[in-house]
């Protein structure tokens, strides 16, 4: 199996390269299991936040051509609330039999280690299966606000609350906003919660917010509807070559996260294995790497060996980024 990538638009630092930065997430099973698994019904896939995100829209890239590849259709079920924690719960309690996955990604398996004291499940207990994608984020702020660039952005922040969106404590729009506080200089800044990126987004499209830390996949789609200050990345992305990173300026966020997909824990090895090359042939197939770079996505590849053993050192550098931003575990 070839070795973990990431798009060439990642190639230029060496961390994108390993941007699935992970653990031992792969499980092994106790069950007298068969040789070989096909599924007989559909596979529900569990999507921790609303329709229309950046984590649905890639998932649902996705489906239509894995449910081919399985034989059986593969059916978006979201699951949102508490930053992600309730669906990824609803998993990881589910049967282990390959018909219910979690669209994993690094809020809830790298992130929510280090915000809660204690989980209703244990992230190193999933099984990977295999990376799908890589999202990136982007700094953005409502139409009408009077920073025209990020320097002016500072300046305001520094003068004034400005208030930033969220989708949950310790997500990426929330470890942004405290990353920029904190690296910034800025003393003060509301971070207001949403239930998902699309309610943030469209928060931000309406004024209610001033700012928010956007994912590709959905500042693609509203770029002429926003002001854009910055990438939150250690390099200028290739396909927006004209957008310098918050680095540039002296504010080192970098949030750029994975999406994969995962299962219960102690779901047989055949299960995975049929799943995994499953997933592996449908990101091969370039129209299905055309559409998530269409989305702004950055399409992965990968052993499940490979995924699995690289997540540890992701929630470990997440933890680096959580402290650096002064974010509090909670309770």
């Amino acid at each position: 199996m070839e070795m973990l990538e990431l798009q060439t638009s990642l190639e230029s630092q060496q961390r994108r390269k390993l941007l699935l930065a992970g653990g031992a997430m792969l499980a092994t099973s106790a069950w007298s299991q068969p040789s070989t698994w096909n599924p007989a019904r559909p596979i529900k896939l569990v999507v921790t936040y609303p329709p229309g995100g950046g984590a649905d829209v890639s998932a649902r890239a996705i489906t239509d051509r894995l449910g081919q590849k399985l034989g059986q259709p593969v059916v978006i079920d979201n699951r949102a609330g508490a930053g992600g924690v309730v669906g990824t719960e609803v998993v990881y309690h589910s049967q282990p039999d390959g018909y219910t996955l979690l669209w994993g990604n690094a809020d809830i398996l790298a992130i929510a280690p280090h915000l809660y004291a204690k989980l209703p499940y244990k992230p190193q207990d999933f099984v990977a299966i295999s990376p799908v994608c890589g999202i990136g984020f982007v700094l953005a702020g409502r139409q009408g606000l009077e920073a025209k660039g990020f320097e002016e952005l500072l300046a305001l922040a520094r003068s004034r609350e400005l208030t930033s969106a969220s989708w949950g404590n310790g997500s990426p729009g929330h470890v942004g906003t405290e990353m920029f506080k904190t690296l910034g200089k800025v003393s003060k800044m509301l971070t207001v919660p949403y239930q998902g990126t699309a309610p943030a987004a469209q928060a931000l499209l309406a004024g209610q917010v001033d700012l928010m830390f956007m994912p590709m996949p959905l500042w693609q789609s509203m770029q002429s509807r926003i002001v854009t200050y910055a990438v939150a990345a250690k390099a200028r992305y290739p396909r927006m070559p004209t957008v310098a990173t918050m680095a540039e300026f002296g504010v080192p966020a970098d949030l750029e996260v994975w999406q994969g997909l995962f299962a219960p824990p102690q779901t047989p090895r055949p299960v995975i294995e049929r799943i995994h090359r499953a997933t592996a042939e449908v990101i091969g197939d370039t129209v299905v790497r055309k559409k998530l770079e269409d989305l702004g996505a950055l399409p992965l590849s990968g052993s499940q060996e490979e995924f699995a053993s690289l997540i540890s050192k992701d929630i470990t550098r997440w933890g680096e980024i959580m402290r650096a931003a002064q974010v509090q575990p909670q309770n």
